[in-house]
């Protein structure tokens, strides 16, 4: 794939183009709409609303009380990759197939459309909420939402509209909704943050959040992360000054992305929404922002264009960490990482999001002891791929010490086990996907879930407009079951678990689609 002189400016200056969240250069692709869509055969098989297995939902809901979360509210999916650490690792979450013989896979599609959906999360078995709107590429994206959907039916309960960008003439970007512990929904979107009341969508509270050297109209804060006593920790993304393009497409059509100011670093009392600190971090930062806990400090890592950065937060105050780093993290010709991940006492991440190059993909680690330890393994180099693209980022096994990989160029996934400043390649299967992946399950028995591209060649991500989900043992990377292929998902998200052993695909074409795994019929 030719690379533009625009994504390469891009790329140089932060690897801004997918690390964004995802997926760079095919981010603007949406699917066109027929006139006579055939449901997929998963869908025609169900022939109606999915509930899963009912009998499970006692246990899983003793589980999440039993698990260590915080701040996020107990419940399978309340935080958008389940945790502050961005594990990606539903523990909680079921798998009704078979494990040792086939499956077959029900689907079911909603009746409602909710334009550009971009991550679900739960309050229990009886709560399910969207955010969406935020995907400013499609112009019936008008700006973000929040909407409550029954479980099963998928029909909206109601829905509240944060804002209209088209009056506004903002920049329409994707930020997230949550659910915190307290109860509420919190949801931030451009430079405002807002808390939702889950029972009928009224705003509690808003507030406007700093965006430094950016004009406002040209900023949005993507995502957020939190620490165990609620404080939540987000940073800007920026387009460039006076360049009115929307969406993913800010960082491809603009004139001159790299000219975007640096990131704002922002620490929020999740009570009263008041900003206690703020920092302007060292460049313009894509990668997620990612907390913990370590040694007792709270820790924040954040991924920029050639070095990984730690700052800290004690005593209402935001620090860069001058006793770690900044680690440079990149081989010659890779681009840079998308959003980092916690697995004991390492963070780990993947590079080759910032832009497609001919340099296969390292997984990398680095003690939070000591940032001089590094690992770095290539899991594909012998693919013989001319192309190496992953703007998502690993999921990881803390329990079983793995961490699992990918890369739509090599059109392959992996599994890495992680040691002391080692890393060994565990498994590998084809598959071409650009989106994170999502395990659940119990430590012996875990799941891994991903979606895969049906094409044949790099190029054809250009273009593509469906995509499967496939189901596979994480221990031994064998698949277990594969849906039809469906419109294709949303960009920069997962597949979602649920309770009662369903998942969430959310399509770009505004449907969710719920999804069953069970053993195949004799």
């Amino acid at each position: 794939m030719r690379i533009t002189s625009r994504v390469r400016a891009v790329a140089a200056a932060g690897g801004l183009v997918a690390a964004l969240v995802l997926t760079g250069c095919f981010a603007e692709v949406l699917p066109k709409p027929d006139a006579t869509p055939t449901p997929p055969a998963d869908e025609t098989a169900a022939g109606g609303p999915l509930v899963g297995d009912p009998s499970l939902l006692a246990g899983e809901e003793e589980c999440v009380a039993a698990a260590d979360n915080e701040p996020w509210y107990p419940t399978i999916a309340a935080f958008e990759v389940h945790d502050s650490e961005r594990t990606h690792l539903y523990d909680c979450a079921s798998f009704l197939g078979a494990t040792t013989d086939s499956n077959a896979v029900f689907a079911y599609s909603s009746p409602d459309v909710y334009v550009t959906p971009y991550n679900i999360v739960g309050r229990g078995p009886d709560e399910l909420y969207i955010y969406g709107g935020g995907y400013g590429d499609d112009p019936t994206a008008s700006g973000s939402f929040v909407s409550r959907v029954e479980p099963g039916s998928l029909r909206e309960v109601w829905r509240r509209v944060l804002i209209n960008t088209h009056v506004t003439g903002e920049w329409n970007y994707p930020g997230v909704l949550n659910a915190m512990a307290e109860d509420d929904l919190i949801v931030v979107y451009g430079y405002r943050i807002a808390r939702i009341d889950p029972d009928d969508g009224t705003v509690i509270a808003s507030a406007t959040l700093p965006t430094g050297d950016s004009e406002p109209g040209d900023t949005a804060y993507n995502g957020y992360d939190a620490f165990p006593d609620g404080t939540i920790i987000a940073k800007t993304v920026n387009r460039q000054p006076g360049c009115t393009e929307q969406g993913f497409s800010a960082f491809l059509q603009c004139p001159d992305p790299s000219s975007a100011p640096a990131s704002v670093l922002v620490a929020i009392d999740p009570s009263t929404l008041e900003v206690i600190d703020q920092v302007t971090l060292p460049e313009m930062m894509g990668g997620r922002v990612t907390t913990t806990v370590y040694d007792g400090t709270n820790m924040i890592y954040l991924p920029g264009a050639t070095k990984l950065y730690r700052y800290t937060f004690a005593d209402g105050t935001l620090s860069a960490d001058e006793s770690w780093g900044p680690v440079s993290y990149l081989k010659d010709g890779q681009t840079a990482a998308s959003a980092m991940a916690v697995i004991g006492d390492q963070v780990v991440g993947m590079t080759n999001g910032g832009a497609p190059t001919s340099t296969p993909m390292s997984v990398f680690s680095v003690s939070q002891a000591d940032s001089t330890q590094v690992g770095n393994l290539q899991p594909f180099a012998d693919s013989d791929s001319d192309n190496s693209f992953i703007p998502s980022m690993v999921s990881v096994d803390p329990d079983n010490g793995r961490v699992y990989v990918m890369d739509a160029g090599a059109a392959m996934i992996g599994a890495v086990d992680v040691g002391e400043g080692t890393l060994d390649l565990a498994w590998t299967a084809d598959q071409r996907t650009l989106s994170f992946t999502t395990l659940v399950g119990p430590p012996d028995q875990r799941i891994l879930i991903g979606t895969h591209i049906p094409v044949k060649t790099f190029k054809g991500l250009q273009d593509y407009t469906t995509e499967e989900v496939v189901w596979r043992d994480a221990d031994s990377g064998d698949e277990l079951a594969r849906s039809s292929v469906f419109p294709k998902m949303t960009t920069g998200i997962l597949v979602t678990p649920g309770y009662g052993g369903l998942q969430y695909f959310l399509a770009a074409d505004g449907h969710i689609i719920s999804l069953q795994v069970v053993p195949a019929a004799d």
